[in-house]
């Protein structure tokens, strides 16, 4: 009798549907039911395994073939369950609420909001923690004025007199201070052994340094005319506790006439400059 390829049922041959036709289609059917009783049963829900290497070696199982059996929730995860559709949250997410949040570290495995800060803080550290803050300025250069002047400025008086070399600042804060820094030219000239000039710096009319008529350069020879040009520099830390525009000038003076005694401020167009700093408090 003939039989299938690939389970080998055995079938009628030609002559046997002629002379044995029921008894031939038993012999199959009983082999198609052989070969299949395997498949034969299983409830709701179950799925076919492999029992070995054998074909048609099966047996029904529960369908536990690569399903989430659980999802467990962990830190920072909200939700979870054990069937059916599962919803997980990030705490993370829910716990920023504004652009610009960030999450710090509160603990081993817990953490909290850390709001944005605002416009000029920086990220620093308090007490362990981190904060936004306000940068501390003291110290800081806020703003800087400078002036140069070349006008050739003659003075030939004992009462102090504008030189021409001046600025104007207008501090940021009443705590600010402002640091002036001058470099002076000044021709010294006079018929005699001997020759002074003095100075001094203002805040508008307020004097804030003061050289008088004759401290601030001088010249001896010891016999005939007194002449030299001089160069040299002030600097002053003023605390004006104002936040108006503030000038600052230098007046000069000679300590007499007599003799032709006389200055002469940025003598030849040299120049003397004044510069102005405001500190951050």
């Amino acid at each position: 009798m003939a039989t299938t390829t690939n389970f080998g049922w055995a079938t009628p041959d030609d002559t046997d549907l002629v002379k044995n036709g029921a008894s031939a289609i038993r012999t199959l059917g009983s082999s198609i039911d052989t070969s299949l009783v395997y498949l034969k049963g299983g409830t709701t829900g179950q799925i076919l395994s492999k029992t070995s290497n054998t074909d048609m070696a099966f047996t029904w199982i529960a369908n536990d073939q690569g399903d989430i059996t659980a999802v467990t929730a962990g830190t920072g995860i909200s939700g979870g369950g054990t069937s059916g559709a599962v919803t997980i949250t990030n705490d993370m997410a829910t716990t920023i609420t504004t652009a610009g949040d960030l999450i710090k570290g509160t603990g081993s495995g817990t953490y909290a909001r850390l709001g944005i800060g605002t416009s000029g803080q920086v990220l620093t550290v308090s007490g362990g923690a981190p904060v936004w803050a306000t940068p501390a300025s003291g110290g800081k250069v806020l703003q800087v004025v400078s002036a140069t002047t070349t006008t050739a400025t003659t003075i030939a008086t004992t009462t102090l007199t504008d030189t021409t070399i001046t600025a104007t600042i207008t501090p940021s804060a009443t705590t600010s201070k402002i640091l002036v820094l001058v470099t002076w030219n000044a021709d010294m000239d006079r018929n005699t052994i001997e020759h002074y000039i003095g100075a001094k710096l203002l805040r508008g009319s307020t004097t804030i340094l003061d050289y008088g008529t004759y401290k601030l350069s001088a010249i001896y020879t010891g016999g005939g005319r007194s002449r030299k040009v001089s160069t040299g520099s002030l600097s002053y830390l003023d605390s004006p506790s104002s936040t108006s525009a503030l000038t600052y000038k230098v007046q000069g003076a000679v300590d007499a006439t007599t003799s032709g005694g006389t200055s002469t401020w940025q003598y030849g167009s040299a120049p003397s400059t004044i510069t102005l700093l405001e500190i951050g408090a």
